[in-house]
């Protein structure tokens, strides 16, 4: 039986805050350091129990030449980052990562989300409600631009389409020297190696809060349209793409849709 660990805190301006200082620091231990000291928790325990959490989430690599401080350092988009912090926060938190598969991605952007679903759902996976992670659900899902809160009800939101993240990433994990990929490929694509075993089964392009097959295939199109990647076609049956840039390439020309 899978075990899950107790939901925390998802701290969401606060890990975007520590990406954007994490590149004035020369080094990942300073910027830990940093970190530790500087989140705005009066228990040191509270300050230190976030800081590690940001780090596993955001932090992966435990470098400030990680994904993240790199492409902040680079295109300095408020969109984009939070794009792939939602990605890299749902491969850490299954939990959250589960809820978000099942309950908010399967239905159309407008719907309400009851309160007694998401018990339901904690019920299922923890064998018991447990209200600390009610709560931390709907915090975390709503910074992250899943849903919204209208008259005290909770509704999913259509993100709008994360191209240019999902073009970073799709160099970043399935191309990062140019080549052909297969559509199939993309659209299988696990989460991050690495990341929490009970999420690697999620593509990441849902993780980036895309519900349709549909809008993979727009962003492709619309990539081989832009120069960004070299082909997009339909080869002896077979659908692919040929990439054109390695992944640092695309990173230092700050590419974009």
């Amino acid at each position: 039986m899978t075990t899950y660990y107790t939901i925390q805190s998802v701290a969401w301006e606060t890990g975007l805050q520590a990406v954007k200082d994490s590149i004035n620091f020369p080094t990942f231990e300073e910027f830990n350091q940093h970190l530790q000291d500087g989140i705005p928790q009066n228990s040191a325990t509270v300050r230190r129990r976030y800081g590690n959490l940001i780090v596993k989430r955001l932090f992966p690599e435990h470098s400030i030449d990680g994904l993240l401080s790199r492409v902040w350092r680079t295109y300095r988009d408020e969109a984009i980052l939070s794009d792939l912090a939602r990605v890299l926060t749902l491969e850490a938190e299954p939990v959250i990562a589960r809820f978000v598969i099942e309950q908010l991605l399967a239905v159309p952007p407008g719907t309400i989300i009851e309160p007694s679903a998401i018990r339901d759902f904690i019920s299922a996976i923890y064998g018991s409600y447990k209200h600390d992670s009610y709560g931390r659900i709907q915090g975390a899902v709503k910074h992250m631009g899943l849903v919204s809160r209208v008259n005290s009800q909770l509704i999913t939101q259509a993100v709008p389409r994360p191209s240019d993240a999902f073009l970073i990433l799709l160099y970043a994990r399935l191309a990062p020297t140019p080549r052909i990929v297969r559509v199939s490929d993309i659209l299988a694509s696990p989460a991050l190696v690495g990341a929490d075993s009970q999420t690697q089964g999620y593509p990441f392009w849902k993780l980036l809060g895309m519900r349709e097959e549909a809008d993979v295939r727009a962003i492709l199109r619309d990539a081989e349209s832009a120069g960004l990647i070299a082909r997009y076609a339909i080869v002896d049956q077979l659908e692919q793409i040929t990439t054109r840039y390695t992944f640092d390439d695309y990173l230092a020309g700050a590419h974009r849709l």
